[in-house]
């Protein structure tokens, strides 16, 4: 079986000097370009990430914006669109033939990529009945079935397949990203994940996949055999969280592989054999993880 090298995510590096310790650490280094990088620390790195880099997460080079593609404002798909043709641009550049989207979100405003602007459009009053849990604005476990996350996310549905037929002409796989269980956020649950495999290819985030399976009481697992069963997953993002159901905590800390409860190897094991990209998006300690990424996919592979 076939199995791709895995690669991670530049989203937890700073410079390029960290950039190429870790190269210098792991030869084999593939990358994931992240939304956060701005232009200037694209071109800066090129020289040394040219030819090693597998995808980019929309919108790279970063904007003021995430894509919101289940808006039914055409100035803020106008914008989402345009972000989405420099990502596709930054890809054909780096070579990467995948672009990891949001698919969107259950509001007509556009969505700041700024961690603190964010969250303040999520204070809105507007969210307040649909939140289950005040820390992380985590949703109610109703909140899929209301009449707005259900009207955002057939716009989502219709968006996505322009954006999908676009990836096309760059020669790009558009891999559309399960989100966290959080007001405002579309695609949390796994049944959603396979409806949108009807007609999409798929992200899988297992992070956010067991936050959500805490919230909703799902079997995290089974999730990703049901998610990996419709054959559209193409790339993963790997990392743990100390979601906590017994504590009512659900975080989305992006952990080193080897903290916390979320079944790691487990995962790993299927995502394996599903020969789906293995992308780390951890935060921190980018060559340890990968050497326990690595120790885990040999294990996966070891005779039992």
């Amino acid at each position: 079986m076939k199995q791709h090298p895995s690669a991670i995510s530049l989203v937890g590096f700073k410079t390029k000097e960290e950039v190429q310790s870790y190269i210098d650490h792991i030869p084999h280094a593939r990358f994931e370009l992240s939304y956060k990088m701005n232009q200037a620390f694209l071109d800066e790195l090129e020289p040394i990430i040219q030819g090693r880099v597998v995808s980019a997460h929309a919108a790279c080079p970063n904007q003021p914006i995430f894509p919101n593609f289940a808006s039914h404002d055409p100035d803020v798909l106008e914008q989402s669109l345009e972000a989405v043709k420099r990502t596709l641009e930054t890809c054909t550049r780096f070579g990467a033939t995948t672009m990891v989207l949001h698919p969107g979100y259950v509001t007509d405003l556009a969505i700041p990529s700024e961690n603190q602007a964010r969250q303040a459009l999520l204070d809105d009053p507007a969210f307040l009945p649909y939140i289950g849990v005040a820390d992380g604005a985590i949703c109610r476990t109703d909140y899929p079935e209301s009449e707005g996350y259900q009207r955002h996310s057939r716009q989502a549905m219709k968006q996505l397949a322009f954006v999908a037929e676009l990836g096309t002409q760059y020669g790009v796989t558009v891999a559309v990203e399960n989100l966290n269980p959080r007001v405002a956020y579309l695609f949390q649950k796994p049944e959603e994940m396979v409806a949108l495999a009807e007609n999409h290819t798929l992200c899988l985030d297992i992070g956010h996949l067991f936050i959500a399976s805490g919230v909703y009481g799902f079997d995290y697992l089974l999730a990703i055999e049901q998610i990996l069963a419709t054959g559209k997953v193409v790339t993963s993002h790997l990392h743990t969280n100390s979601t906590n159901p017994a504590q009512n905590r659900y975080r989305d800390d992006h952990h080193n592989l080897d903290q916390n409860t979320l079944p790691i190897h487990q995962s790993l094991c299927l995502l394996n054999q599903a020969n789906v990209q293995l992308v780390l998006e951890t935060v921190a300690d980018p060559v340890h993880n990968t050497r326990v990424l690595n120790a885990l996919i040999e294990e996966c592979h070891a005779p039992h």
